[in-house]
């Protein structure tokens, strides 16, 4: 909204629009958010550079002498002509007060204030109040009002003595004159600010915690509150200073002046932080940035300068109100539409959230516009705004009483999910078992790697699989095995060799057909290497001599970025990139390559300890470029992301679950993981090097290998499925010594913990129930957590805090104490495995293997990932939690249990499909995930990575000659030392 009327205002005020929009709309996407306090003292700096750049090149344009000082001095220079000096039209109504001597340092002190203020409610914002900040126009209007309180004075009457005057001759005579225009504007300005709360603060929450033993949420709601105030103040303040400023010159000069200052006083606190964090890690600091992070500061630091010099005109040709109540409008307006267009689905079930903030912000914007004697909004008449924003509004009402909440009549949808992982499993069985022979087989494989001939010895291998049910699909092993083409066998020796003998790793080798292992790093880990030993001397004589470095931890170590796993253009690209990467190389060819050694070994066995930020950082660089965990990344950790589960779920249920262990397409599980949240125990290595592990998410490039687990050879208890307790049970430990402010409040057990004995009266939780009075037609429904954990029963906890001894260790024990150790899962139906810290729950095969269902929530990717179906096999829960009540409320039934919403539900539990997974699972695990079945895949394994490692790799293979016979090359002798 304006009121000048002149095209050069209404272009300042659409420019202002256009980067508050950009903003709010990109800053979530950039890196910056990682680093606030350095992010924002250099959009400072630089947008206080470009305040004093445009100064030197605006003064020429003709239409600047419109922006006029309100002081009734002389000119600052030739470009402000005496002759050329007009009054402002706004200063008649809404001129400010002249600054004072002390403004400049007193708008500085509120600007380092507040975003001191926005750092810490920021670093809580699960603990605020959205929307809050839409009372912004409140604060401005007030001041308004209480800076020209003499224009409200009551009017003196004619005669006050006259006898005849009732009360209704002093009401018309309060509302006569200006009084009347002040009420209807506060009135108006009061509904589009409550209206815009409405429909921002029902946004959905998700389970990152307000962890109350170390967050306040009255605290971070008053810093809000606190923070309106202070904007309030710096933008009165900067309006007295730039309106009594002569001159568009020294108008962005001083605008320039207070952001540079600001930014100065800003590197102060950022550089007082560093000290103090340098002072308790020394070798940690976080002076440094890269390009993208450069290059995301100097784009929003143009777009803040745009906003600000564009917004500071606008307020000058009319006040601080009008801005902020068309921000505030087109906050309102967007997020209601939001509402009304997503109705019905399961996140938006109440008509009320869309329609009712319209119904407030529409009538309020129209009423003030024409109070506050508004000729135009942006470039539109009042009038005419009018007219479509009531049209806007008709539609709307319309268009939403039109839908409904989506409804499942008959069939649950857990129910359909489970037919179709039926269909789904059948079909990929038949087709991973269709060979009958080892030439069929090697036809296959050809058609699945583009021609290429599978490796040698691939007929022995075919006879060692023979009688399996999976002979054809070995995906993972592809997707494994990919990146390490773009490296030649020498380079990929040489690597092997370096990797055998870091920190943390240990080996097997291969020679002439003998299996002996290295050293371990504690006896512990001894009887699994020698199992896997054994598994491969079964098979070892069709192997060359290699060397297999091994990662016994479930955590994986293989991080390099995105462009270093991507393969050259072309062979002489590629020999260039390798003669860059060892300039040994160039000088003396591939012979030569120990001689980048030395560097490489430093960097693997140095002290590189990796904080949990960095951690973070180096995941999100080795997704691709165009994944959403790069181009969008989740700083709102306090909101539900929505686009983050919609390519895997179905409503609230997970569909998909190969896509949900993609975590490059899922940036908030940055922040929903004890994975990403904890300091790694061991220092991600950055270069593609080969490291064979049992698990991994799809950023690490580690090759997955099947390892036997002690854990796995437990057995299942004598009980039947019914003879079990009907309730979900979960143990964990906490294995981490010391626990970070985010870990606390984003791991995935804390966060389960929370959301099943601990909820907060504003936790709620939306489940798939039948409707009333209608026992075969669900719908999707809105309860409290404390409901809705009173509806399903459950055991969980943490039995074992032995290994937590630092920082925030004891508040945790306080906050969830400690549970007995001694429990079995498995003499429970329903068993919850969660992911580790560092890895998967080492008890997800023996809970397939048992007659109770397991319930998987994980990102990681093991051997075995790709030959489970969620659904079939094992019931899928997503890490956030959001259908976890619903899932369990299927097989378990509410009947006889608490009222939700003042009614019963009295939904039957689904026990047999919940047997029938059991049933189905134990008899897959025995078909596909047995000892025979990991030897299969590891045989499988190593025939491709030995010939990854051959010389002529490109040339030999197992192919059939002209009359049809079979014919495997030999592996070229190349030695292990």
């Amino acid at each position: 909204m304006v009121q000048a009327q002149s095209a050069a205002a209404q272009l300042t005020a659409l420019c202002a629009v256009a980067s508050f929009v950009y903003i709010s709309h990109s800053l979530e996407r950039h890196s910056l958010t990682e680093r606030p306090r350095l992010s924002i003292l250099l959009v400072l700096l630089l947008s206080g550079c470009l305040c004093f750049l445009s100064s030197f090149f605006l003064g020429c344009i003709p239409s600047v002498n419109r922006y006029q000082s309100l002081d009734d001095g002389g000119p600052d220079d030739l470009s402000n002509p005496p002759e050329t000096k007009t009054k402002p039209k706004t200063s008649a109504i809404h001129m400010p007060n002249r600054p004072r001597k002390w403004s400049i340092p007193i708008v500085i002190f509120c600007i380092v204030l507040r975003l001191e203020a926005f750092h810490r409610v920021n670093y809580a914002q699960q603990c605020s109040a959205p929307g809050v900040e839409s009372f912004l126009p409140l604060f401005l209007l007030g001041y308004e009002i209480y800076s020209n309180r003499r224009r409200w004075v009551f009017p003196v009457p004619e005669d006050p003595d006259d006898p005849w005057r009732s009360i209704f001759d002093d009401l018309y005579d309060w509302f006569s004159g200006p009084r009347v225009a002040m009420v209807i504007s506060v009135l108006g300005a009061s509904v589009v600010s409550l209206g815009t709360y409405l429909s921002t603060s029902k946004i959905n929450r998700s389970t990152y915690l307000c962890f109350e033993p170390l967050d306040s949420r009255a605290e971070i709601i008053a810093l809000q509150w606190a923070g309106m105030a202070l904007d309030a103040a710096i933008i009165v303040t900067l309006w007295r200073i730039i309106a009594y400023t002569r001159g568009i010159r020294l108008r962005l000069r001083t605008l320039g002046t207070v952001f540079v200052l600001s930014s100065l006083f800003m590197a102060i606190v950022w550089l007082a932080k560093q000290l103090a964090y340098i002072s308790q890690k020394p070798d940690k600091s976080d002076l440094a940035f890269g390009s993208l992070y450069a290059f995301d500061a100097l784009i929003d630091g143009i777009a803040f300068a745009c906003l600000a010099i564009s917004a500071i005109f606008w307020i000058c040709d009319a006040s601080p109100v009008p801005p902020a109540i068309t921000m505030t409008f087109l906050i309102g307006m967007w997020m209601s539409a939001m509402h009304i267009l997503k109705f019905g689905d399961w996140l938006h079930l109440s008509i009320s959230d869309g329609v009712l903030p319209l119904w407030l912000i529409i009538p309020g914007t129209i009423s003030f516009t024409y109070s506050y004697d508004l000729r135009h909004f942006l470039f539109v008449r009042r009038f005419l705004l009018a007219a479509f924003l009531s049209l806007v509004l008709l539609a709307s009402t319309f268009y939403a009483t039109r839908q409904h909440p989506r409804v499942f009549v008959k069939t649950h949808p857990i129910h359909t999910l489970i037919y179709e992982a039926r269909v789904q499993h059948e079909h990929w069985a038949k087709h991973a078992s269709s060979s009958n022979s080892p030439e069929v087989a090697a036809n296959i494989y050809k058609d699945n790697h583009g021609g290429r001939s599978p490796p040698p010895h691939f007929d022995e291998w075919y006879a060692f699989a023979k009688g399996g049910v999976v002979i054809d699909e070995f995906r993972q092993i592809d997707e494994d095995l990919r990146p390490f083409w773009n490296l030649s066998p020498q380079v990929l020796r040489e690597r092997a060799d370096i990797m055998s003998r870091s920190h943390g790793v240990t080996h097997l080798r291969i020679k002439k057909g003998e299996v002996v292992h290295g050293g371990t790093d504690g006896d512990a880990s001894a009887p699994e290497l020698e199992a896997l030993s054994a598994m491969i001397q079964k098979f070892s004589k069709f192997l060359p001599d290699m060397i297999i470095p091994i990662n016994l931890s479930p955590s994986p170590r293989i991080l390099p970025t995105w462009q270093e796993k991507q393969p050259p253009l072309s062979l002489e690209q590629r020999n260039a990139l390798s003669s860059l990467l060892h300039p040994a190389l160039a000088e003396h060819g591939e012979g030569a390559i120990s001689s980048a050694i030395d560097e490489t070994w430093s960097l693997l066995t140095g002290d590189n300890s990796v904080s949990a930020g960095e951690f973070r950082q180096m995941q999100t660089m080795a997704c691709p470029p165009n994944a959403p965990t790069r181009t969008s990344p989740q700083w709102t950790v306090g909101q539900f992301c929505e686009t983050c589960v919609k390519r895997h779920s179905r409503g609230a249920l997970m569909s998909k679950w190969d896509r949900a262990l993609d975590v490059c397409s899922q940036p908030d599980l940055n922040y929903l993981h004890g994975f990403s949240l904890a300091n790694p125990s061991s220092p991600p290595i950055r270069q593609l090097m080969p490291l064979f592990g049992p698990s991994k998410t799809n950023a690490f490039s580690d090759i997955l290998i099947p390892l036997p687990r002690t854990s796995e050879e437990r057995p299942d208890t004598a009980s039947q499925f019914d003879q079990r307790y009907d309730t979900m049970v979960w143990r964990g430990s906490v294995k981490q010594t010391s626990l970070s402010a985010h870990m606390l409040r984003g791991s995935h057990m804390f966060r389960l913990l929370h959301h099943i004995s601990q909820p907060g009266p504003q936790d709620y939780i939306t489940m798939i129930l039948p409707l009333p009075g209608h026992k075969d037609v669900y719908g999707y429904e809105k309860i409290s957590a404390t409901d809705a954990g009173g509806l399903v029963p459950f055991t969980v906890g943490i039995h074992n805090y032995s290994a937590c001894v630092g920082e925030n260790c004891e508040t945790l024990k306080k906050t969830f104490t400690a549970k007995e150790a001694s429990l079995e899962p498995l003499e429970y139906r329903y068993v919850l495995l969660l992911d580790e810290d560092d890895g998967p729950s080492p008890d997800i095969l023996r809970t397939i293997r048992s007659k109770s269902v397991p319930f998987i929530s994980t990102i990681f990717r093991t051997w075995y990932t790709e030959r489970l179906t969620a659904w079939h096999h094992f019931v899928p829960i997503d890490v956030r939690y959001q259908a976890l009540h619903t899932i369990f409320s299927y097989f378990s039934g509410t009947e006889g249990r608490v009222k939700v919403n003042g009614r019963e539900t009295g939904m039957a539990g689904r026990r047999k499909d919940a047997e029938w997974i059991s049933e189905e699972g134990q008899k897959w695990a025995d078909q596909a995930l047995g000892p025979k079945e990991m030897e299969v895949y590891l045989f499988r394994l190593l025939l491709e990575w030995g010939r990854l490692i051959d010389d002529r790799r490109d040339d030999i293979g197992f192919r059939l000659d002209g009359e049809g016979r079979s014919v495997s090359d030999e592996w070229t002798s190349h030695g292990v030392s």
